[in-house]
C-alpha cells in the first residue's frame, strides 16, 4: 500500500474516531429559538406574550447488530432498529395578565416546561428463509418451509412535565 493512500486511511480512521468520541458528550444539546411577538402589540391593544423554546437535535446512536439465532439460515433481526435520543429542551411560555376593570398590572401567567431525555428506535424487520436447515433424514438437504416477515414496532420514550403558574 502506497504512503499516500496509508495516510488518507489514517486521517478517516482519526476523524471517525474523534467523531465516535464527541458523540455521546453531545447529545442533550438543543438550539435556541426566540419566537418573535412584539409585532402583535400594534394590531391587538394588548401587550404580546413571551414565548422562548428550543429544537431538540437528535443524535442517532448505533444499532444493535444482526444475531444468529439458532435452527435459523437468517440473523435476526435483519433490518435492526436504529436508536435516537435527544432532550426536550425547557420551554418558557409567559403572558402578561391585567385586570379588566382598572387595567392594573396583576403579574403574568406562565407555562414552563423542564427539559427532559427523550429517546426512540426506528422500526426494525425479521425475515425467515423460506428453507430449514439440513436435516439429516434428507442426506443433508434443506426442506422447504413458510417464509415468515414481521416488523418490530418503533417505540418512544419520554417524561415531559408542564408547570402553569402566575409570576
Amino acid at each position: 500500500m502506497k504512503l499516500t493512500k496509508r495516510a488518507g486511511l489514517a486521517a478517516m480512521m482519526t476523524c471517525m474516531a474523534t467523531a465516535a468520541a464527541v458523540t455521546p458528550a453531545a447529545a442533550g444539546v438543543s438550539a435556541p429559538v426566540g419566537v418573535p411577538l412584539e409585532a402583535l402589540e400594534t394590531a391587538l391593544p394588548i401587550d404580546a406574550p413571551t414565548v422562548s423554546t428550543g429544537v431538540p437535535i437528535p443524535m442517532p446512536g448505533s444499532p444493535g447488530g444482526p444475531r444468529h439465532v439458532v435452527g435459523s439460515l437468517m440473523p435476526s433481526p435483519v433490518l435492526p432498529a436504529l436508536p435516537v435520543t435527544s432532550e426536550v429542551p425547557s420551554t418558557l411560555v409567559k403572558a402578561p395578565l391585567a385586570d379588566p376593570l382598572t387595567e392594573d398590572k396583576l403579574g403574568a401567567a406562565a407555562v414552563t416546561t423542564p427539559s427532559s431525555p427523550l429517546s426512540a428506535k426506528s422500526p426494525g424487520a425479521i425475515l425467515e428463509a423460506p428453507l430449514t436447515p439440513p436435516q439429516a433424514e434428507l442426506f443433508g438437504l434443506p426442506a422447504l418451509s413458510e417464509p415468515q416477515a414481521g416488523l418490530l414496532a418503533p417505540t418512544l420514550q419520554g417524561s415531559p412535565a408542564a408547570n402553569l403558574g402566575m409570576i
